[in-house]
C-alpha cells in the first residue's frame, strides 16, 4: 500500500478491522464531483466502515464497450487528486495492475479477488447507478455477483425513481422474478441528484478556455489542474 495524494492506494488497501466495505468501480475518465461526493454519502447511508474505489484498467468497462480517453495511470492519478483529504476511502489498483493479455476484466472477477484477499469478517456491498442496475442482468454472473457483494443502487437520471428502475428491470424478458425485484427495491438509496456526465466533461476539455468556467463547476480543481498541466 502506498500513500499518494493522502489516499491509500494498492491492490486491497482496506483496514483489517473494517466490517463493511462499499466498493465503487468505474473508468473515472475523468473523475468528476459526482464520483467524489455521492459515494461517500452512500457509504454513510449504509453505515459502511470504508469506501474502496476500483478504477478500470486500460480496456475500460467491457459492458460499456468504450475505451477510456485517458490512460489507466492518468485516471488513477486524477482520482487520487480528486479524493485528496477524504477520510475512510482508498483506491484499489487490482484492475489497473491486471495484465492486458488476460482479456476483459469483469466485475465478478474483481470482487472474487477482493473477497479472497479480505478478512472473513469484512462484508462487501457494490455501489452502482440505477442505469447500471437496469442492465444488471447483462453483467457476467449477475446472481453470483449479488451473493458476493450485494448492490447498493444510486437513483440517478435517466432512471431517477424506483418506479422507472422497476419498469426497466421488468422489461428484461423475465430475467428477474417478482421476489428478486422486491429485493432490488430494498437496495436503492436516496441521494442528491447530480446530473454530471463524463462525456460532458470531456467536451468541455476539448473547448479549452471556452469551457473552463463550467468545467470547474463539474470537476474538482486538482483534477482540472492535473489535466491542464499534462496538456501543456
Amino acid at each position: 500500500m502506498s500513500e499518494g495524494a493522502d489516499i491509500p492506494t494498492g491492490q486491497v488497501p482496506v483496514p483489517a478491522e473494517a466490517r463493511l466495505l462499499l466498493v465503487y468501480g468505474g473508468t473515472f475518465d475523468p473523475p468528476h464531483r459526482a464520483h467524489v461526493e455521492l459515494p461517500s454519502l452512500a457509504r454513510d447511508a449504509i453505515k459502511a466502515d470504508w469506501l474502496l474505489y476500483v478504477p478500470a484498467g486500460e480496456g475500460g468497462a467491457p459492458l460499456r464497450g468504450e475505451t477510456p480517453g485517458f490512460s489507466a495511470r492518468e485516471r488513477l492519478e486524477m482520482l487520487r487528486a480528486a479524493l485528496r483529504g477524504r477520510s475512510r476511502v482508498s483506491i484499489s489498483t487490482i484492475e489497473i495492475d491486471r495484465p492486458a493479455q488476460e482479456g476483459p476484466c469483469y466485475t465478478v472477477d474483481t470482487v472474487r479477488k477482493l473477497r479472497a484477499a479480505l478478512p472473513a469478517h469484512t462484508a462487501m456491498r457494490l455501489l452502482i447507478g440505477a442505469d447500471q442496475a437496469a442492465q444488471f442482468h447483462r453483467w457476467r454472473e449477475a446472481r453470483t455477483l449479488i451473493e458476493l457483494a450485494e448492490p447498493v443502487v444510486m437513483l440517478r437520471a435517466p432512471v431517477e425513481t424506483w418506479e422507472k428502475l422497476a419498469g426497466a428491470m421488468r422489461s428484461t424478458g423475465g430475467f428477474w422474478s417478482d421476489s428478486e425485484l422486491q429485493q432490488w427495491g430494498g437496495r436503492t438509496i436516496e441521494l442528491p441528484l447530480m446530473d454530471i456526465s463524463a462525456t460532458r466533461v470531456r467536451e468541455l476539455l476539448v473547448r479549452g478556455q471556452d469551457g473552463a468556467a463550467e468545467l470547474r463547476k463539474l470537476v474538482p480543481e486538482p483534477v482540472v489542474d492535473f489535466i491542464r498541466n499534462r496538456r501543456r
